[in-house]
């Protein structure tokens, strides 16, 4: 595969400027860059944005990116981080990508926690009442512990800042997966033919490597995983970030 098409995805409560580092490092690289934001996510907090992402789903995120995908001239890679990489995943089962590259992925149906920690965020979720029903912020104690962990305290302070809600049923539809009547997250495995590389933080504590490592599995021959070491779930916006951006060009160049 040369020089295809690359589309940046990002996570939960967040927009395009996540995968910033990335974008650029690849544009300069002379690859046709594109990195769309789901809907809603471009409104300020307010009650706009609020009323929008109220009963958002992650279906249609994905209806909205598959869509978008259309418009390319050729199927893309795409570099997904979080929810992003998920998304990546349901959109290479439908065929619409020509690999993925995933970015400490949030968990598909069917891959189950691994470590306390993991079980313990369910568990806040859990006594937060009917949270699907909400559009829930971003508590910066909860995000430092668990997804910029190995950041310094300014850049933990500045990242919370510019994140912001999220739909509410999206988290449900991630966290509990087994009570989803719509199966959203669900792969057809029967129909997965796409390259994946899982690249997943040694001290990322949302999706653990065990965790991702037992995602990869499901996938056989299809999925690359490797375990970054010292990294976060935002490893993407981490210093030092240049390798891991030259690791993703380079499985991408090797395809």
């Amino acid at each position: 595969m040369s020089t295809p098409p690359i589309v940046f995805l990002h996570g939960t409560n967040a927009s395009s400027w996540t995968m910033d580092p990335l974008f650029h490092f690849f544009e300069g690289q002379g690859f046709d860059c594109h990195a769309p934001t789901y809907r809603f996510h471009d409104l300020p907090d307010g009650e706009e944005r609020t009323n929008a992402l109220r009963g958002t789903s992650i279906a249609d995120y994905v209806g909205d990116i598959a869509a978008f995908l259309e418009t390319l001239d050729a199927k893309p890679v795409v570099i997904g981080h979080s929810l992003g990489g998920l998304i990546a995943q349901l959109l290479a089962s439908r065929g619409l990508i020509g690999a993925g590259v995933l970015i400490n992925s949030s968990i598909i149906n069917g891959t189950v926690p691994t470590t306390e920690m993991e079980r313990a965020l369910g568990k806040m979720f859990m006594s937060a009442g009917p949270f699907w029903d909400q559009v829930p912020g971003q508590d910066f104690d909860l995000l430092a512990t668990y997804g910029l962990n190995t950041m310094p305290s300014e850049q933990q302070h500045e990242i919370c800042d510019r994140l912001s809600t999220e739909s509410g049923q999206v988290l449900f539809e991630l966290f509990f997966w087994m009570y989803d009547v719509n199966q959203t997250t669900k792969v057809d495995f029967s129909r997965a033919s796409t390259p994946l590389l899982f690249l997943s933080g040694s001290e990322d504590k949302v999706v653990p490597p065990s965790t991702a490592k037992s995602m990869a599995n499901r996938y056989g021959d299809l999925a690359t995983f490797v375990e970054v070491p010292g990294r976060c779930h935002y490893m993407q916006l981490e210093e030092g970030r240049e390798k891991l951006a030259q690791q993703c060009l380079d499985w991408i160049r090797g395809l």
